[in-house]
């Protein structure tokens, strides 16, 4: 486990963040050294992409005076503050934010890489993985599934009386990613989607 500051702010980074990037970013086929730098790489742009994902939720909560810690974990990570203190306006700007920062580092990264010049196979990896993470990451995120972004915001613009909806909407989209990705033999995605889609049935259930 890692733990330093960035602007004020703890972050902490678990052992899962790694075997997760490293699994994405293909650890377990890489047989050697070529592959394995490229891994290495893979790594080092999410762990910075996820890590101004969870900086653009964390600064803005800090902005809005509550305390809040940064934790990259399993699949991606978080930002916490205390529940039930901020206002369904402000809980919504504080979840966009984290994508939005993400994709505009993205986009910024693909501008300023048309004026620098090449550094080597393995740099222009990097920039092309962080590009990519950023873009991808930031768009998924906005899903309409609960607890990623999307369904946060979509729970904080319907309010708590509509937490059905929410969590309805959230097994109806896992389900159709779920789907389309086995189609196409994306069976880790499936995977992903159908525990999303379980998760929130355990909270449709539980608002019932």
């Amino acid at each position: 486990m890692i733990r330093f500051s960035l602007f004020s702010i703890p972050v902490r980074i678990e052992l899962w963040f790694w075997v997760t990037t490293a699994f994405l970013g293909g650890a377990f086929d890489a047989t050697n050294q070529e592959a394995l730098l490229g891994t290495a790489t893979f790594m080092l742009a999410a762990f910075i992409s996820v890590l101004i994902h969870e900086m653009g939720h964390a600064l803005t909560i800090k902005r809005f005076k509550q305390p809040t810690q940064v934790v990259l974990t399993f699949m991606g990570g978080y930002a916490t503050y205390p529940p039930g203190i901020l206002t369904r306006k402000r809980s919504f700007l504080v979840t966009l934010a984290g994508p939005a920062l993400q994709l505009v580092f993205g986009i910024g990264i693909i501008f300023l890489s048309e004026y620098l010049p090449s550094q080597g196979k393995q740099v222009d990896i990097f920039f092309a993985n962080l590009i990519w993470i950023s873009i991808i990451w930031a768009v998924f995120n906005c899903l309409p599934i609960y607890p990623m972004d999307g369904g946060q915001m979509l729970s904080a613009v319907l309010g708590p009386r509509r937490a059905k909806v929410v969590h309805m909407t959230g097994i109806v989209t896992a389900a159709i990613i779920g789907m389309l990705a086995l189609l196409t033999g994306g069976l880790f995605i499936t995977i992903f989607m159908g525990m999303f889609a379980y998760q929130n049935f355990q909270y449709y259930q539980q608002v019932r």
